[in-house]
């Protein structure tokens, strides 16, 4: 039987992944697997793959919202428009034509041919260079935002390391793998909060860095880290809201920004500002760091 759907979740949104052509055993990533599921959950987003450039004549290209390659971005009185476009001294030539829905929960993605399709072992579901454009959009209207982070589960802990390149994110995340304490690594690089009525929770995403290790689990989250490189190991509270708030928005993964896109955004750090345990880590390669991180898991596991 011929598969022309499938469906993956991220942070409990099923993404529906349909196409003109069947997919294969080799489409996708392996790491995308990982994310996939047998039938869809009740938050459903669809993708339509197909594979030539619609004829767009008559179409309302008035309101440009933003343009910088690879992307040309235009609001209409249906949705959204979305041009792939190459900088300047290429050929003319568009790699992609997406149309959005209003609230970005039906996209139809339209491709120059097939190539890249047949090719396989594509590493995002929408076949953008990164899916994030739009499950950061989606994380807006339900509570959540993506972080450049190291993420992971400690004691059923959900616990989040923020910091940007070279922050240490990679290397927390080798000292958890080789500290034999249990720890499920969520995505060394960027993952989800979400917020819901009974709390945050955490989730890990396929989008790694330097270690191809993630999870489709999540977690209660329990602690966010303000990681930084340092002689000592230590775990300091961090309660001025407005630091964290700086502090988070630094680290914040931001898509086609507009203005509803970024006000939802900073109402969802704010909260997690006010309701979020947080702490500046300081670590060296050492791994000392674990047994504290070990320790205020197993805290929350007490109080649970």
């Amino acid at each position: 039987m011929r598969d022309f759907r499938r469906w993956y979740r991220i942070a409990d949104i099923t993404l529906q992944i349909e196409s003109d052509l069947p997919f294969t055993e080799n489409t996708f990533s392996d790491k995308l697997e990982l994310f996939r599921m047998e039938a869809p959950g009740a938050d459903v987003v669809t993708v339509r793959h197909h594979f030539s450039l619609p004829e767009m004549s008559g179409w309302d290209f008035s309101r440009e919202k933003y343009r910088k390659a690879p992307w040309a971005i235009y609001q209409t009185d249906a949705g959204w428009i979305y041009l792939g476009i190459l900088p300047q001294g290429f050929e003319e030539k568009l790699w992609k034509v997406v149309v959005f829905n209003p609230d970005h929960s039906l996209a139809e993605v339209f491709h120059p041919d097939s190539s890249a399709f047949a090719a396989g072992g594509q590493t995002s579901l929408t076949l953008f260079p990164s899916d994030q454009i739009l499950v950061a959009r989606l994380l807006a209207d339900r509570g959540g935002c993506y972080l450049h982070s190291a993420g992971a589960i400690v004691n059923g802990a959900g616990m989040l390391f923020v910091g940007h390149s070279e922050a240490g994110k990679s290397t927390t995340t080798r000292m958890l793998m080789h500290a034999a304490i249990g720890a499920e690594i969520l995505c060394d690089d960027r993952n989800i909060v979400r917020r819901f009525s009974d709390g945050w929770k955490v989730y890990g995403s396929w989008s790694h860095g330097d270690i191809p290790k993630v999870s489709a689990a999540a977690a209660p989250l329990r602690a966010v880290c303000f990681i930084e490189k340092s002689g000592e190991n230590s775990l300091i509270p961090l309660i001025d809201r407005q630091e964290i708030i700086r502090r988070l928005l630094a680290c914040v993964i931001k898509p086609f920004v507009t203005v509803d896109w970024w006000e939802k955004t900073l109402d969802v750090v704010s909260s997690l500002a006010a309701e979020g345990r947080f702490y500046v880590m300081r670590f060296d390669k050492s791994g000392k760091i674990v047994t504290d991180l070990v320790s205020i898991a197993h805290l929350f596991e007490m109080k649970s």
